[in-house]
């Protein structure tokens, strides 16, 4: 036996351990937060399938999913990385909890989205972020409530969401012809 060898031997039976007890740490941390997450990704593509169908839009379910499971991946990457940051850091501060809520506000605000653009209200997402950047306590004072709605008919609302599936299915279209 080399040197090499038992060298290589005694870090493994010592890291491995210490790596498991990390990891077994982080997924005990992170499995509740995930199926938090994972319930509000679903309630929000149940609220985009509800726009579309009141809308009149075409429903393409593989689209759906696809969007869905792309943020589902991205969220689960955060979740991940804010559990093994909170084991690492052994700190009191649950990255994982206020992650896992910021992730639920952005799926809030695209639910209420979602349920009033069939209303004819279009939420300005600009303007609420900068209403918020821009004041101190209260964002949401009188005069600037007006500039997060949009008030727009529903076909123009209508007008606008086919024109984003329009374009991506053109942009899938290049793609696979430059492939």
């Amino acid at each position: 036996m080399t040197s090499r060898y038992i060298i290589t031997q005694i870090a493994s039976g010592i890291l491995i351990p210490i790596l498991m007890a990390f990891l077994e740490e982080s997924i005990v941390t992170m499995v509740p937060w995930l199926i938090t997450m994972f319930s509000v990704v679903i309630a929000d593509l149940a609220a985009g399938l509800w726009k579309s169908y009141k809308l009149r839009i075409p429903i393409r379910t593989s689209r759906a999913f696809r969007e869905t499971m792309g943020k589902s991946v991205v969220y689960f990457a955060f979740v991940l990385m804010a559990c093994f940051i909170n084991s690492a850091a052994n700190s009191d501060f649950n990255w994982a909890k206020w992650l896992t809520l910021f992730i639920i506000l952005l799926e809030i605000g695209s639910m209420v989205s979602n349920f009033l653009k069939p209303q004819g209200i279009n939420l300005s997402m600009n303007a609420f972020i900068k209403a918020i950047l821009t004041h101190s306590a209260l964002p949401f004072s009188c005069a600037n409530v007006d500039d997060l709605i949009e008030k727009e008919d529903l076909e123009s609302i209508r007008k606008e969401e086919m024109e984003k599936i329009k374009t991506e299915e053109s942009w899938k279209e290049r793609k696979s012809s430059e492939s």
